[in-house]
């Protein structure tokens, strides 16, 4: 669904083909997800996301309508309790509090749509990798391969206590786990069955011959377990990947494993030495750089006239929850900014005292910019009420559209998750003003016209054909005819130094 080719100008020369956006619909299962407190506004509909799937089948329906890439789905398994050490300003404003799980709604939005991608976060950290790769299997058959992952390894100490932990697993470990955990994944969607394993063949009474299922032996530090993936191979065998985070354990990660990274900032001069570290880690891995998607946080705030859109802004300025937004802030970063007194005084990251945070988002609100030259409570209630993660552009396609290519040419992004302030109306100005402006400037594909055949979550990034792995990511060492089983894991033994006589 990408352009790949120009055609030749009048003087008879090639013209550079211009880099295509990519636009995920930024949404969660819950009132306030963003931008708190704007379900105050009349005209939105996310109170209504537990009523009934109507909100789910009819965002869906308006995101294929508008040719989006994907309705990439946020989650997280706990409240936020950084805030004046409680929970209860969480609660009190609806601060993604509270929350329904994201995959509950995907079947019936999938029913409706075609070619609409849906990206759903999950996490390493709470349940064994055989349960998420059943769950992601039967999902991607049930969309024809329209699946993706938004891989998280979960931070709050509040989500771990739910599952009965009293503290999360340290940072960097983490990682280390869900290095391991996504192995297993590949051994269990891309090693277990071959393509011709589903024989169904009546009067041999063989409905899939075991000799091509292999049962996936794994003894890890992490992980163990020994049997064949119980779903066979679905249209992508592997979710398209997903990850947020760019800290130091975060990158190495997602240039290992992810497709496309997730990434959050107020400016792209801060964001652009970030994505270039990302592509060239990439490159060291020996991955096509260019092949790694990069999406930043961007909310849109469209008017067909700069007046509409200011009051719009305006709007959603006096809808607002000043408190949820710091509620958020101080759960990401760690900060408990109730206790600051004076609201000028500047933000650093030495004032983050929570353990548990995450890493990227914290230098996010306390590296200085020309955009925001110096980071104070004053400053961080503003923009954490309003998008939140990322910048908030107001004003007309045009004006927009600038803005989103600005950060295009600047920050080396690929795309954009683009969060509402009000649902569905952002996402119906992104729809109805902003991509067709996109689309006059040649950045955006055209409306896919009835009888073709439907993309897979995976092609719509790279291209007709790409519905598996690309052949230079780690997953597709772990293929039925390369799979070699790996050793079980072994502790390192401790050499204890002998004592002096």
């Amino acid at each position: 669904m990408t352009n790949t080719h120009e055609p030749p100008t009048a003087n008879g020369t090639t013209q550079i083909p211009k880099k295509q956006i990519l636009l995920n619909a930024f949404d969660m299962f819950t009132p306030g997800h963003l931008s708190p407190g704007q379900w105050k506004n009349q005209s939105d509909r996310s109170t209504t996301k537990f009523e009934s799937l109507d909100y789910w089948i009819n965002l869906a329906i308006l995101l294929e309508k508008g040719g989006i890439n994907a309705l990439f789905l946020a989650d997280t398994y706990g409240g936020y309790d950084t805030y004046e050490g409680s929970l209860d300003e969480c609660v009190r404003r609806g601060a993604q509090w509270p929350v329904g799980d994201p995959i509950i709604p995907i079947s019936a939005m999938a029913a409706v749509t075609k070619n609409l991608a849906f990206g759903i976060t999950a996490s390493t950290s709470f349940e064994p990798p055989f349960l998420l790769a059943k769950r992601f299997s039967t999902l991607d058959h049930l969309t024809k391969g329209r699946i993706g992952w938004n891989i998280v390894t979960s931070w709050k100490k509040s989500a771990f206590k739910a599952i009965g932990l009293d503290n999360p697993i340290e940072h960097d470990q983490r990682y280390e786990q869900a290095d391991e955990y996504l192995r297993v994944l590949y051994k269990l969607w891309n090693a277990s069955w071959t393509p011709s394993a589903i024989q169904l063949s009546p009067s041999s009474d063989i409905y899939s011959d075991p000799s091509q299922v292999r049962q996936i032996n794994h003894s890890g530090k992490y992980f163990q377990l020994s049997t064949p993936h119980i779903v066979p191979p679905s249209p992508q065998r592997t979710p398209f990947l997903f990850q947020a985070g760019t800290s130091s354990a975060g990158s190495e990660f997602a240039t290992t494993h992810a497709e496309a990274v997730f990434v959050s900032s107020h400016s792209p001069s801060v964001l652009a030495p970030k994505v270039q570290k990302l592509r060239e880690l990439a490159r060291q891995k020996g991955r096509d750089p260019a092949s790694l998607k990069v999406f930043a946080t961007f909310t849109p705030i469209v008017g067909r006239t700069e007046e509409e859109a200011q009051a719009k802004y305006e709007e959603a300025r006096n809808n607002a929850s000043v408190i949820g937004g710091l509620v958020l802030f101080a759960g990401w970063t760690g900060i408990d900014i109730s206790q600051f007194e004076d609201l000028d005084q500047e933000i650093s990251a030495s004032d983050s005292t929570e353990k548990n945070k995450i890493l990227s988002i914290l230098d996010n609100f306390t590296t200085p910019s020309e955009e925001v030259p110096k980071w104070t409570p004053r400053v961080v209630a503003e923009r954490a009420a309003i998008g939140g993660l990322g910048p908030v552009a107001v004003g007309m396609a045009e004006q927009v559209a600038d803005e989103m290519e600005r950060w295009v040419r600047e920050a080396d992004v690929d795309g954009f998750n683009v969060a509402y302030v009000a649902t569905p109306g952002t996402f119906q100005e992104v729809v109805e003003l902003l991509v067709p402006e996109l689309r006059r400037r040649g950045l955006y594909p055209e409306q896919e016209s009835e009888g073709v055949e439907a993309w897979t979550a995976r092609e719509k990034v790279y291209g007709r054909g790409q519905k598996q792995l690309r052949a230079d990511h780690v997953g597709r060492k772990y293929d039925w005819d390369v799979y070699v089983e790996e050793e079980p894991y072994k502790a390192e033994e401790v050499k204890e130094e002998n004592a002096e006589a």
